[in-house]
């Protein structure tokens, strides 16, 4: 994977929608892609009868899905090349659908974050379209934070990786794409084991093992992945070592993996959606 081709981004019309707008524009732009703007319309099945059924609802589905294209034009504006779709039905499911269906590469889409219960949602939406899209997908948990525009240029990466065969083309992943994009990338790498403690003391050669054998084999994989990347590697819990990495070395862009639901990736797919909540910047999940 050297770029994307193919962008879809769901549109609900929100502030955090909006707020992502300009970095759909942005990796459009880059690489030249095409982009899919897609609206979903949920009806409830509350509406479509009475409790007996007796009184049905009609829709008139034509004029609401042309209602919704011309909310999109005015939403976002552009001069040609972008394509309007709307759908019915479930939000989730219809995105995951349309994004198979229509070769899309890359999926664009904020998170919800309710405050400072964030941490605990990343919204149901989502959610689903981490767990069932094949194609990466971008997504930003904090975008109100008046920060968030300065990580547009994406000029440095981060790449999540654990200690698996798997990681080995995911590391060539997160080099291709940092390359294309001219981006300066490095490695994290967490040991929940080696977690520093205060009180452990003569335990801390046993630490320092952990994470001696963890940077080991992390270079075997570099190696038979063809990288020589700059490694960050502490003791602690993923999302958490991650964040501070990404924090330290001002990242732009934090890229995970997560495997497919037929397989499994490590401690990466345990952890994608905490790697997201916890994120300082926008998450490219693969």
């Amino acid at each position: 994977m050297s770029g994307f081709q193919n962008i879809l981004f769901p549109v609900d019309f929100s502030d955090r929608c909006r707020a992502a707008s300009p970095f759909v524009r942005s990796m459009a732009s880059r690489f030249h892609a095409h982009l899919t703007l897609i609206h979903v319309i949920q009806i409830p099945i509350a509406w479509y009868a009475g409790i007996e059924g007796a009184c049905p609802v009609m829709f008139d589905l034509a004029a609401m899905e042309e209602s919704a294209k011309e909310e999109m034009r005015a939403f976002y504006e552009a001069d040609a090349g972008v394509e309007y779709v709307v759908q019915v039905g479930d939000p989730a499911g219809e995105i995951v659908a349309y994004a198979e269906q229509n070769s899309i590469d890359l999926i664009m889409m904020p998170t919800h974050g309710y405050g400072k219960f964030r941490a605990l949602l990343l919204g149901s939406v989502v959610t689903k379209v981490l767990h069932d899209a094949k194609c990466p997908v971008w997504t930003a948990a904090h975008t109100g934070d008046p920060n968030l525009p300065k990580h547009l240029e994406c000029k440095n990466m981060i790449g999540a990786v654990d200690l698996k065969p798997e990681t080995v083309p995911l590391i060539r992943r997160y080099a291709d794409l940092a390359n294309a994009t001219n981006a300066k990338l490095r490695l994290v790498h967490a040991v929940p084991g080696a977690a520093p403690d205060p009180h452990w003391g003569a335990e801390q050669e046993f630490t320092n093992f952990l994470l001696q054998s963890a940077r080991r084999e992390l270079a075997k994989l570099q190696a038979e992945a063809g990288t020589n990347l700059e490694v960050c590697m502490e003791g602690g819990p993923v999302s958490k070592i991650v964040a501070a990495a990404a924090l330290h070395h001002d990242v732009d862009l934090i890229l995970s993996g997560r495997g497919v639901l037929t397989e499994s990736f490590g401690r990466l797919r345990s952890n994608s959606y905490s790697i997201i909540r916890d994120a300082p910047c926008p998450v490219l999940s693969m």
